[in-house]
């Protein structure tokens, strides 16, 4: 049986008001491979909270950058995923409101999921005609969750059934032909390291472009999306 396993945090905020939104995380194939990465994350995570007298969640933004650097470098070969978002280019139509905005966030977040399983799929790590389990962990926060554009559904259309847009005559097709068991859950990140794992590669790579360094966003065996340079669904 085939597993993915995604964590995914986000960094800034989707608002004109903001100049980058970025959603980071952590994929794993099996629970082998991401049990490993946890105790590794978690182990490192509490020997720089001791250090540091913290006894809370260790939060990026509150941490120097020796200690970001650590805390990146313990999972720097893991497979990972990122959406960036240049908010001063997005329509305005999209950035009118809350529940628009939370529709982009969530056609962002399935966009660069299916990214990194069609990665996968080119390295010959998942078969797309084989059945698969994929779970997905996002870091507690709102979202646009009822009719169409429930979360689950609208990346298991995406994943396994393709999209139809009308307006251009346009069919996406799936990439998962074998079908997929697919589960979204939100986790308080003070519980879970992967997440905690994720916000610090959130905050790099909105590093990286709040302070002009691309150096930050170099990381082996990840793949990136790019917004609003998108196609129309």
């Amino acid at each position: 049986m085939q597993h993915l396993y995604f964590y995914i945090d986000d960094s800034g905020v989707l608002h004109k008001n903001d100049d980058y939104f970025i959603y980071a995380g952590y994929v794993f194939r099996s629970v082998q491979e991401r049990d490993n990465a946890y105790r590794r994350y978690k182990s490192l995570s509490n020997r720089i909270r001791r250090s540091l007298g913290i006894k809370g969640e260790l939060k990026s933004s509150h941490l120097e950058p020796k200690h970001k650097r650590a805390l990146f470098n313990i999972l720097k070969y893991e497979h990972s995923l990122a959406a960036y978002v240049y908010n001063k280019e997005v329509y305005d139509n999209i950035m009118e409101s809350k529940k628009s905005r939370h529709r982009y966030k969530d056609y962002i977040l399935k966009r660069v999921v299916k990214e990194r399983i069609l990665k996968f799929i080119q390295l010959g790590y998942i078969d797309p005609q084989q059945f698969i389990n994929l779970r997905i962990y996002i870091d507690e926060q709102l979202t646009a969750s009822n009719g169409y554009y429930d979360l689950k559904s609208s990346i298991e259309e995406e994943l396994v059934y393709g999209i139809s847009n009308y307006n251009y005559n346009t069919f996406f097709p799936p990439i998962l032909s074998g079908g997929a068991n697919i589960k979204v859950k939100f986790l308080d990140s003070k519980n879970n390291y992967l997440i905690q794992a994720s916000d610090v590669l959130a905050n790099r790579f909105r590093a990286s472009f709040v302070y002009n360094n691309p150096k930050l966003r170099k990381k082996p065996n990840h793949c990136d999306l790019h917004f609003p340079k998108i196609l129309v669904r």
